[in-house]
């Protein structure tokens, strides 16, 4: 394949959570000089959105400022810049930098209103919605969820991640507010958009898994809670393996359910080893850089 079809099958990897191969085929592209510079731009985001998935937030934070400095001012490819920023932006907000990645998501948000995309507009809104959230700052959450749906309505390009987003904040907005009950049966909905476009065992299938495991510890349901936190763990170790630090979160997340069920002794454990194992991967990773528990929600 010439270096675009190889650009573009990354892409697809990528969106398959193959993100090993993803790194195998773009990093020699980003060095072959054959890429023109929007296409260099794109697949250093690539590059760093694989990066971070696989746990490693030096090389992504990397690939990102490359692929910041080729799109930023490049008047012709917005939307490419935006996305670069949103995903830059994620980075930052997992390890608790939220001002960085407010600031972030706000210009990609600016961007995409001037280039009149529905789809990506709703996509900013919805992230805003959920940086409102993790602030507690629900009624700001509620104003800009409000607007993603009317965006909806006109997003016509919109995918099926985009509704299974919305659905997720909609379900954490509904915890804000104490409704656990009606968390549940959106994330659900969240899940089953997932499942059925992403497949079982997909890497962000686990995520939801998680977040309904907590809406029914909210509801007071602690076996449902318990059985499908297990069941996103299963699935991320399979997917991204017990090394990377989105399994130490869902680890220390699930520890905190198990010891609400009077497993006081296995919740520690699990709790201390997660702990250890995050210390010991940052301290070989990147200074600096610390779990951000509070990110899950």
């Amino acid at each position: 394949m010439n270096p675009q079809e190889q650009l573009k099958q990354a892409f697809v990897l990528e969106h398959q959570g193959q993100f090993g191969k993803v790194v195998s085929i773009v990093k020699p592209l980003t060095d072959s000089h054959e890429l023109t510079s929007v296409e260099l731009g794109r697949a250093y985001m690539i590059l760093g959105i694989a990066y971070e998935s696989e746990g490693e937030p030096a090389d992504a934070h990397n690939a990102f400022e490359h692929a910041i400095r080729i799109l930023d001012h490049d008047s012709e490819h917005i939307p490419d810049y935006a996305a670069a920023l949103d995903n830059y932006a994620s980075l930052y907000s997992d390890s608790g930098q939220l001002e960085v990645a407010g600031n972030m998501w706000l210009k990609a948000f600016h961007l995409r209103q001037s280039s009149g995309d529905h789809a990506a507009i709703m996509r900013s809104l919805t992230t805003l919605a959920g940086l409102a959230l993790s602030r507690n700052r629900v009624h700001e959450a509620k104003r800009y969820l409000k607007s993603a749906s009317e965006e909806m309505k006109v997003a016509y390009d919109a995918v099926d991640d985009d509704l299974a987003v919305f659905l997720e904040t909609d379900a954490w907005l509904a915890l804000a507010e104490h409704h656990p009950s009606e968390a549940v049966a959106k994330y659900h909905r969240s899940l089953d958009v997932l499942k059925r476009t992403r497949g079982q065992q997909h890497w962000l299938t686990w995520w939801e898994y998680m977040l309904l495991g907590r809406a029914y510890a909210e509801l007071g349901d602690m076996n449902n809670a318990l059985a499908d936190m297990r069941e996103g763990l299963l699935i991320l170790e399979h997917a991204l393996g017990n090394r990377n630090p989105k399994y130490f979160v869902a680890q220390m997340v699930y520890s905190h359910i198990l010891d609400q069920t009077g497993s006081h002794a296995e919740a520690a454990q699990i709790k201390a080893a997660a702990e250890q194992a995050s210390r010991a991967f940052y301290r070989n990773q990147c200074v600096g850089c610390t779990i951000n528990v509070a990110a899950f929600r």
